[in-house]
């Protein structure tokens, strides 16, 4: 199936960062499962970019707190680009953000989870499964008025933390990502070294949050 793929530019200092310390990859086969408003899931991004890819999602998916609302955010609303996140993260992980800026000149709803996944290109192979999500933080319904950020936290255990045996490492060039209830996905170019290993290192997601504080 072919997919449409929007590709963002992200913060390179991230790059930088991300580069060094990698997270382990997300949750889902071949092609990652969008983000949806209800719990268990799944990525990619940013800028005034070209054109995107619509890939139909097969796992994890769940009901849509605003699936049905037509004010909500669809694919190509918003702008996404990764930041880090305040406190770089905690011992033997790298946190990040994904941040989504409302390019429209009307507010918009978020509710839930975008769905994440580490990939090998704009058009390139998942890596490992989709995010999962974090259990911890619960979603809440909110409006994002034009031209204004909210974020997603991305966790990513370092692939230090594994042996290489069990992790094999790889290069992937950035996330996937899809706007909760979406089909559509924006690529987000980040290299980064993860783990390819099937289950082993795998990044979290936390629920759409609106502005750029915890």
């Amino acid at each position: 199936m072919m997919m449409r793929t929007k590709v963002v530019s992200a913060l390179a200092p991230l790059a930088l960062v991300l580069a060094a310390a990698a997270g382990c990859t997300s949750d889902g086969g071949d092609a990652a499962a969008p983000g949806s408003s209800a719990l268990p899931a799944s990525a990619e991004p940013s800028g005034a970019a070209p054109a995107s890819s619509a890939v139909p999602a097969p796992s994890g998916s769940g009901g849509g707190g605003t699936g049905g609302d037509s004010t909500r955010c669809h694919h190509g609303d918003l702008q996404i680009e990764v930041a880090p996140a305040p406190g770089g993260g905690a011992a033997g992980s790298q946190y990040s953000w994904l941040k989504f800026v409302n390019m429209t000149s009307h507010r918009c709803t978020l509710y839930g989870y975008p769905g994440v996944s580490w990939v090998t290109g704009a058009n390139g192979q998942q890596v490992n499964r989709p995010a999962g999500r974090d259990p911890s933080a619960k979603p809440e319904h909110f409006g994002l008025d034009a031209h204004q950020p909210a974020h997603a936290q991305v966790s990513m255990p370092q692939t230090g933390n594994f042996g290489d045996a069990d992790c094999k490492p790889v290069q992937a060039a950035g996330f996937r990502v899809y706007l909760p209830d979406e089909t559509a996905a924006d690529f987000v170019p980040v290299p980064m070294t993860v783990c390819s290993a099937d289950g082993v290192g795998l990044a979290q997601i936390g629920p759409m949050i609106s502005g750029l504080s915890e």
